[in-house]
């Protein structure tokens, strides 16, 4: 799929953020922390390796974030007790205990593959692309630009002449499926995102899309899982992280969004204002109101000057500047 294409498949993903339930973690009086180390299989760091801390006797995510250059990440602030702990980079998992009630834990995980072997390219044109017809490429072609037009009926229709000639197209049955989720046709964008899958397992706009749909069915666990695949698939494709972003605000995982955001944001197109839209709820999120402020400005200067989502955001930024002027004065 082309850029522009790209783009406009990602600009139909776009589920309102003003829904996100938002979640805290218990407190208690004694709290720990849990240092991780990632490591490769050839002992190399493994820099923005997801990890995970969980409660063993509940399962509830108590902890994430993502590693440094170095391989190593701290989770502060963690009630005492045993936790499982999983370190996902790509494909790769790997799991390990620990147990804080004799004090911080420190470990090392290592990955069961090399770090050089991480899979994809975006630019990689896979097996099963090059099987894909000229004439379906052609219909698929006339989609996308009705599509960028904003002409649904004659993409709708292009894309049924696509898939009759090859139905086995990824790209086109991805961009079905985001139509079908556009219609609220959750199901049936669901089976067109795992058709395209299983058609192309190395097109990366599939998970994210199937990612995109499971965060508008607030499951966020099944859209971390998926849409991390397709970044190992396309690790500078920019709708990956914004999707990751939004998922783990979901999980109200606010610090992990932050990174993802901030990763989807360096690689965006430039004046791709929602991100900072989105950016704008984690810091909300965190009490960091000062940030917050300044990314609905930026989102207002940059975006839409009118509609739902601009609107939304210059109440938002209103109710944040009256809340915080009214803390000053007291």
């Amino acid at each position: 799929m082309n850029a522009r294409a790209a783009v406009s498949v990602i600009t139909l993903l776009m589920a309102s953020v003003s829904g996100w339930t938002q979640t805290s973690f218990d407190s208690r009086n004694n709290t720990s922390s849990i240092t991780v180390t990632v490591r490769s299989a050839n002992n190399a760091s493994v820099g923005d390796a997801r990890v995970e801390a969980r409660d063993t006797s509940t399962g509830r995510l108590m902890g994430t974030g993502y590693t440094n250059a170095s391989g190593t990440l701290e989770l502060p602030n963690l009630p005492v007790g045993p936790y499982e702990v999983v370190a996902t980079s790509g494909l790769n998992e790997v799991h390990d205990r620990a147990d804080t009630r004799m004090g911080d834990a420190f470990l090392t995980m290592r990955l069961p593959v090399e770090a050089s072997s991480a899979a994809g390219n975006s630019t990689t044109v896979s097996v099963a692309q090059f099987k894909v017809p000229g004439k379906a490429r052609d219909e698929f072609k006339k989609a996308d630009e009705a599509l960028s037009k904003r002409k649904l009926d004659d993409c709708k229709k292009h894309l049924a002449k696509a898939l009759e000639i090859y139905p086995n197209f990824a790209e086109a049955l991805t961009l079905r499926g985001v139509i079908a989720m556009d219609d609220k046709n959750t199901d049936s964008a669901m089976s067109d995102f795992d058709a395209a899958i299983k058609a192309d397992g190395s097109y990366p706009l599939a998970y994210f899309a199937m990612g995109a749909t499971y965060n508008t069915m607030a499951k966020y666990d099944d859209a971390i899982r998926v849409i991390e695949r397709g970044v190992t698939l396309a690790p500078n494709s920019w709708q990956g992280y914004f999707e990751l972003g939004k998922a783990e605000i979901g999980k109200a995982t606010y610090e992990a969004a932050i990174h993802s955001l901030d990763k989807a944001q360096s690689l965006a197109p430039q004046g791709y204002a929602l991100i900072h839209l989105v950016k704008a709820h984690a810091l909300l999120a965190m009490k960091d109101y000062t940030n917050a402020m300044g990314e609905l400005q930026a989102f207002l200067e940059k975006g839409p000057k009118d509609g739902v989502q601009t609107q939304s955001a210059r109440d938002l930024l209103g109710k944040v500047q009256a809340f915080t002027a009214s803390a000053q004065a007291h």
